[in-house]
């Protein structure tokens, strides 16, 4: 249990982390960085980009790691890249008899843009979890990319520092939170989701 205090949850725990209000983010992206570090993130789920990679691989669902995210002028993250922005055909369909034309998301399978829908069933697609490149001159990274580059952008102690617990608990929880595959989850409430970016350290 992350919590300031030591609350009657707290009590029952394995493990009460005492975190500094207000920097469960730091804490989330401490973990991430020794997750991906230590290779213990579901590769095979995360490169599935759409139901049809999903429903291949027997996954309820899929994800948006692979992605690709065009990097605006100023260095940041803008939006998610369409094929017509890299020189992609967009594609034609029909809904109800009316004719339309759409701009498909893109993630690099192999080196190479690949063009998708996230809800084609008949056409799976995974993409590549690490991209950064340059496609007919837009600069574009994958979601994990970003994840991967603002996790590690600090070593898990100085993570650990931001929030003022020892960076050997956050290696604890994050071992122990990969150590169950499938069945391990996040419960979060109150004071991570209220504070201040409130919806980013729930993501996160």
């Amino acid at each position: 249990v992350v919590d300031p205090r030591f609350s009657k949850t707290a009590a029952k725990a394995w493990k009460w982390v005492p975190i500094k209000p207000g920097t469960e983010g730091a804490m989330a992206l401490a973990m991430i960085r020794w997750v991906i570090e230590n290779k213990r993130h579901d590769e095979k789920y995360l490169r599935n980009a759409n139901k049809g990679a999903a429903k291949a691989d027997n996954e309820p669902t899929w994800s948006n790691a692979t992605w690709l995210v065009k990097i605006e002028k100023d260095g940041k993250p803008g939006g998610f890249v369409r094929a017509s922005e890299i020189g992609l055909p967009k594609l034609k369909k029909t809904l109800k008899d009316k004719s339309y034309e759409s701009d498909p998301f893109v993630v690099l399978s192999g080196g190479k843009p690949a063009a998708f829908e996230p809800y084609d069933e008949k056409n799976p697609v995974e993409g590549d979890l690490l991209a950064d490149t340059e496609i007919q001159g837009v600069k574009v990274k994958s979601g994990f990319q970003l994840l991967w580059e603002e996790a590690s952008s600090k070593s898990v102690e100085g993570w650990a520092k931001i929030c003022d617990i020892n960076g050997s608990d956050i290696v604890a929880l994050a071992r122990e939170f990969t150590s169950h595959g499938k069945r391990a989850t996040a419960d979060i409430h109150r004071g991570v989701s209220q504070h201040t970016n409130g919806f980013y350290n729930v993501l996160a």
